[in-house]
């Protein structure tokens, strides 16, 4: 007989920080989507390429750009 893997289950505190990391990301990806024309896999590319050339987290990346997105004149 063999053991079964037991896995966390996500709580409520931890869908809500999924979420909110997420969220910037999203809208990172349409801001790059329509300034640049590109497909969703693209842009999230592009996130991640900046994420480990810069060597930071994407969702860190993703907030500080449409952070500085919607400080434009």
């Amino acid at each position: 007989m063999s053991t079964a893997h037991v896995t966390r289950i996500e709580g409520p505190l931890d869908l809500q920080d999924a979420l909110a990391r997420r969220a910037p990301i999203e809208q990172a990806k349409g801001i790059l989507m329509a300034v640049h024309h590109i497909s969703a896999d693209e842009a999230f590319a592009l996130l991640l390429d900046r994420s480990q050339s810069a060597n930071r987290k994407v969702h860190d990346i993703a907030r500080e750009f449409v952070d500085e997105m919607s400080h434009l004149p």
